[in-house]
């Protein structure tokens, strides 16, 4: 009893410093974590451990992109798409815009939600320059599209992922499931975008002018680029037979960064500043804290308290909000971590494979809440800070987007009710 108090206590001091601007959440995150390990208040957290306290494929497959697309943006690469980008959209700022989001959210289904925000980040920091628009504006669009298409299919995010690992469910079950009411939240994202954005004559005439440039001008290295460009292509090629080759999404992510290293002749020293080390670290914090959350019993006792409920659409309803709220405050992967085992109980007592549906929307959702979660959340606000120097504090980011994380989240109970009501 007295190891639960302390290890919550420990989780909430920690979140009264991600709320806190004047504390490196990085920082504070692996000082609370390492402190439960060095006092042994949770004992299972070891060296030998580490590997099922803290998720690696997540981590290697964040460094590796991080490499590649960093020395991407070297050659030029993403600002000659944003010249692409604006001409499609005719100078017209919002079709520009809502051509992104479809883009980013399409991409995002069959790619990791981190990697399509890697990429597209660079371009929204271009338009954002071009039309003297808020970044903070665009990077948010940009994580909130990421994350709604992620949900879509069963390699769109890591708790897809991990689900999919769980379940055994396929991958065609996971798109006919989970597409269709991504697709309505995604059309919500985009009223929601259309409505946030006021566009100026100044920043049409801006717009028209930064795509009569020639795409090719700005490109600073031809040849290194369609080096990395071709290494990336493969890269992504790879991501999306991951499952059937049985190779880690990590282990591509970082081979691809090795080989881009060795092709273009880049040092890993220079390489490395494009890693976000503070999300790196973060993570790493987050994910010993979860496991400290699990292994003291107070994950075991909201299973059972929610097995307790009879009646499965109160019991799927509850779900989706408990995992919604978890990806918010916990993260995304933690929160799916500790829910599979609770939802592998649920179904054992007799509950539909639709219990894994409503833990895939939940965290899949509510990740849009808070800026932690999920991956892309942080490394989209990293990149912010890298290439404009501002932020976005948790309370900020929390109350530009509860609404909209909680409409998402309530259409999902919904929508999770109705394949209820069909036996789908």
């Amino acid at each position: 009893m007295i190891v639960s108090i302390v290890v919550l206590t420990a989780f909430v001091i920690t979140y009264y410093f991600m709320l806190n601007e004047k504390y490196k959440t990085s920082v504070m995150a692996m000082l609370v974590a390492l402190s439960l390990a060095a006092t042994g208040m949770v004992s299972e957290i070891s060296i030998e451990n580490l590997p099922k306290i803290i998720d690696f494929n997540t981590l290697g497959l964040l460094v590796g992109m991080m490499i590649m697309v960093g020395l991407l943006k070297r050659t030029g690469f993403f600002h000659f798409v944003s010249v692409y980008a604006i001409r499609a959209g005719k100078g017209d700022l919002k079709k520009t815009l809502i051509l992104i989001v479809l883009s980013v959210a399409l991409l995002s289904a069959f790619l990791d939600n981190v990697t399509t925000l890697l990429v597209f980040a660079p371009i929204l920091f271009s338009i954002s320059d071009v039309a003297g628009l808020d970044p903070t504006q665009l990077i948010t669009m940009g994580i909130l599209s990421s994350n709604i298409g992620g949900v879509s299919t069963l390699i769109g995010d890591p708790p897809n992922i991990l689900i999919g690992s769980a379940s055994k469910l396929s991958f065609l079950s996971f798109m006919s499931h989970l597409a269709p009411i991504a697709v309505v939240v995604l059309i919500l994202m985009l009223v929601r975008t259309v409505r946030n954005t006021q566009e100026s004559e100044e920043i049409k005439q801006n717009l028209r002018k930064f795509a009569s440039v020639d795409p090719k001008s700005v490109i600073t290295d031809p040849k290194k680029m369609k080096y990395i460009v071709t290494v990336f292509a493969l890269v992504i090629f790879c991501f999306s037979i991951h499952t059937i080759v049985k190779v880690e999404l990590s282990l591509v992510a970082m081979l691809g960064a090795v080989i881009t290293l060795a092709i273009t002749g880049e040092d890993f020293e220079e390489a490395a500043k494009e890693i976000e080390w503070n999300t790196i670290f973060f993570l790493i914090g987050l994910f010993i804290l979860t496991y400290s959350l699990k292994q003291v019993g107070l994950t075991d006792a909201v299973a059972k308290a929610l097995i307790r409920l009879t009646y499965p659409p109160i019991i799927l309803s509850m779900l989706i909000w408990l995992a919604g709220f978890g990806a918010m405050f916990l993260g995304a992967v933690p929160a799916t971590t500790i829910m599979i085992p609770i939802v592998k109980s649920m179904i054992n007592s007799g509950l539909p494979t639709t219990t894994w549906w409503a833990l895939a929307l939940g965290v899949g959702l509510g990740a849009n809440g808070s800026p932690i979660g999920a991956a892309a959340n942080m490394v989209g606000l990293g990149l912010l800070k890298k290439f404009s120097g501002k932020t976005i504090s948790f309370p900020t980011f929390f109350k530009k987007n509860i609404s909209f994380t909680l409409i998402s989240l309530t259409i999902a109970t919904c929508y999770i009710l109705l394949m209820l009501l069909v036996g789908w």
